[in-house]
Order: structure tokens, then C-alpha cells, then sequence
């Protein structure tokens, strides 16, 4: 069965195709700038090298045409030999598992936009056209948040009336989820233990963080809420903040609250902070050079990082293993021992040898471990394969289908 991920953004498209006999990569890539001049179009086949040109690619629609044009130029013959499709999505409204994607599906879509101004329309679009175009297959929405769904209630309400909580669903929803159980499941491989032994702590940190408690396989809490602002300080969301604030600065702002929700999301963070970058590469950089603000979002960041493990920490009651995943925590050593500093007699002992010299990992080699020898706790850098959890996900609910 070869199953096609779909994950897009609202200027973006990330495919990938896989062969899932042996979870192979046939073909996968990017399409950056939609709707914008010289839009780029990356992809990589399996055996080659990778190619990019630059289209006029106006909406996704157009961009699905050209990405179906160079498949059936190579991996595959026709459409028709793909069966299902993973669609990626953050938020599932009432639905919290993989599931089917029919009409119900997207009025719930359409119902829970508002959280995901920013994500959802481009998502929901990228659904239709990609439906219109392959009719024949099997169409499968794969939610962030479902590795969440076992979070108990006393982690997941909030200290609101009840009614939000029990009438309209307002908990602790969580995301990165693939990145979350995979980084688990490679630490379960990488110790050589089963998984509902262990307690795992992982930390993704990318332009969105969040941090997860993980005990025997399934998460019991994590730092994001209802929608992707609450937690960790991001590089244009705020996290966590005292909601008291948000009246005051609205009322001395004049803002509305389409641009308080736009404050928070997409001018706080790193880049709020630092008045320079989101990139966590520029802020080093700027710190390296003395910069004072970008010397305190970096320490804040942190500072946010280490209390979060902390309190995940006592969720778990231990820590068998501590992850690093997205970009940030792959790539930056400076990060990662800041995270950690000051914590060895919670059982965090970093090699600083092997922190500094660590050479990323890869998707053939995805672990590596900058723990010290001595440490109780394993520190390790996992790159998160997001994608082949969602092709797992799609094909185990398209093989059930098919069999009914």
C-alpha cells in the first residue's frame, strides 16, 4: 500500500510518499510561497538527488496539480495507485482520533477555525481540492492532538466555570503529538526497553514548543492547551502569560480582539522579545554579539523549558529518559545545556563533549545521547519522523475499511 501525507500551511504544502511493505520514502517535498510570485517547488525522489524550481503556483489546488503531474512522471503510474491519503490537521473539534474524513468531519473543521485562523483555511482548502482530485481514494484526517486524548481530567481542566469544560469541551487538547509518541518510541528502541515501562520526558522545540509527560506509552500532560498559544515561549507565540493581562493591554492598546489574538501569535515569542528574529540561529548569533534582547529571549526561553520539565517531572514521579526533537532541540547545543543547567541532582547530566560536538541526527539514525555516563536519567536527541506515524496511522485505518 503506498500512502501519500499531506501537511499544509497557509503559504505552504509538505508531501511525502511512502511505500508503507517497508515504510520507504518514494518521494517527498515542498511547495513554499503559494500564492506569492516565484513560488518553489522542492522534491526529492527516492535514489536521486534533490530538485527544486521555481512555478507560478497561485493556491493549493494548483500546487496539488503540479505535485500529481511529477508523480505520475515517477514513483507511481496513475492517482489510482495510491489509496489513501493523510491529511494533517492540528484540532478535531468532538473527534480526537484518526478518523475517515466525510462531511461531518469538515463542518467540524470549519467549527473550530477560529482557533486556527492561521492554519485551518489552507488546510481545509488543500482537503477539497485534493478530494476533487483523487476521488478514488480514501481520505484520512490525522490529528496532533490525538496522542493527547488519555491526558486525565484533573490535568486537563482549566479553573473555569464547569460548563466550559463539560458543555463545550474546553481542556487541555495538546499537540505535536506525532513528534511526541515517535520520540517515545525511538527512546524505547534506543534503551532497549518496552515502552509502558518507562517514563519519557520530551521537549519539542521548534518555532512551536511544548514540552510532554509520557508514562508507560501514553501522555498524561503537556504544556499546549486548547489552541497553540499556551506553554513554552515560541518564536512569535507568547505561551503562558497572566490572562489578567490581556484586558489591561487591550483597553491601554485600543485593541480589538482579532488584534490581541494577532499580538499573541504572531508578534510575542522570541521575536516579541528579542525585537530581531524568530529564528533561534539569528538569536544565538545576536548573542554571540553582545545583543541584550536577544541575550534575554534566549535565557527566557530557556528558563521557560527547564521549569516545564520540571513540572513534568513531578507528574511522572521520574524520568527514565529526556528528549530533545524539532529543530531547535536537534540543532542547538547552547539550548539544550541551558535547559539543563543546575539540574544534575534531579538526575539531568549532560557530556558537555558530546553536547557540543554532537553531529545532528538523521532519519537512517534518528537518536543520539549527550547524557553523561553517570547520569540516571538518558538525555537524547531524537529527529521525529512526524510523517511516518501519520502514514501508520492512515494505513491501519484504511486496511480496517477495506476488510469491512
Amino acid at each position: 500500500m503506498k500512502i501519500l501525507v499531506l501537511n499544509s500551511g497557509s503559504s505552504s504544502l509538505k508531501f511525502t510518499l511512502f511505500q508503507m511493505s517497508d515504510e520507504s520514502v518514494l518521494v517527498s517535498g515542498t511547495f513554499e510561497r503559494i500564492g506569492l510570485p516565484l513560488s518553489i517547488f522542492s522534491f526529492q525522489k527516492c535514489g536521486s538527488s534533490s530538485e527544486t524550481i521555481s512555478a507560478n503556483i497561485p493556491n493549493h489546488g494548483a500546487a496539488l496539480d503540479a505535485l500529481f503531474e511529477a508523480f505520475t512522471l515517477g514513483p507511481i503510474s496513475a492517482l489510482s495507485d495510491i489509496p489513501a491519503v493523510a491529511h494533517r490537521l492540528g484540532h478535531g473539534g468532538k473527534y480526537r482520533e484518526t478518523r475517515l474524513i466525510d462531511t461531518e468531519v469538515m463542518d467540524e473543521l470549519r467549527k473550530v477555525t477560529p482557533f486556527f485562523p492561521l492554519h485551518y483555511p489552507a488546510m481545509i482548502l488543500e482537503i477539497e481540492e485534493c478530494m476533487k482530485r483523487m476521488p478514488q481514494a480514501l481520505h484520512v484526517a490525522v490529528f496532533d492532538c490525538s496522542f493527547h486524548r488519555d491526558i486525565p481530567d484533573e490535568a486537563a481542566i482549566y479553573g473555569l466555570p464547569y460548563r466550559f469544560f463539560s458543555e463545550k469541551g474546553y481542556r487541555r487538547i495538546g499537540y505535536h503529538g506525532n513528534s511526541h509518541a515517535f520520540s517515545a518510541i525511538e527512546s524505547a528502541n534506543f534503551l532497549g526497553r518496552p515502552l509502558k515501562q518507562l517514563r519519557i520526558i520530551t521537549c519539542h522545540l521548534g518555532n512551536g514548543a511544548s514540552c510532554c509527560a509520557i508514562k508507560h506509552g501514553k501522555s498524561i500532560d503537556t504544556t499546549m492547551g486548547v489552541t497553540t498559544i499556551e506553554g513554552l515561549i515560541m518564536g512569535t507565540r507568547s505561551g503562558d502569560l497572566d490572562p489578567g493581562l490581556i484586558p489591561f493591554i487591550m483597553d491601554e492598546e485600543k485593541l480589538t480582539t482579532g488584534q490581541i489574538s494577532d499580538m499573541l501569535v504572531n508578534h510575542s515569542g522570541l521575536l516579541g522579545i528579542s525585537g530581531l528574529s524568530r529564528d533561534m540561529r539569528e538569536i544565538e548569533k545576536a548573542v554571540a554579539e553582545g545583543h541584550e534582547r536577544a541575550t534575554l529571549a534566549l535565557k527566557a526561553f530557556c528558563y521557560k523549558v527547564k521549569k516545564s520539565v520540571g513540572s513534568m517531572l513531578m507528574a511522572l514521579g521520574g524520568c527514565d529518559a529526556l528528549v530533545f526533537t524539532g529543530g531547535i532541540g536537534i540543532n542547538s547545543s547552547t539550548v539544550r545545556s541551558k535547559c539543563l543547567e543546575d539540574t544534575e541532582e534531579l538526575g539531568f547530566m549532560i557530556d558537555t563533549e558530546k553536547n557540543l560536538n554532537l553531529v545532528p541526527p538523521t532519519m537512517e539514525q534518528p537518536v543520539k545521547e549527550i547524557s553523561a555516563e553517570a547520569s540516571p536519567t538518558k538525555i537524547l536527541v531524537i529527529r521525529a519522523n512526524e510523517e511516518i506515524m501519520m502514514a501508520r496511522d492512515c494505513c491501519n485505518l484504511a486496511k480496517a475499511i477495506v476488510k469491512i
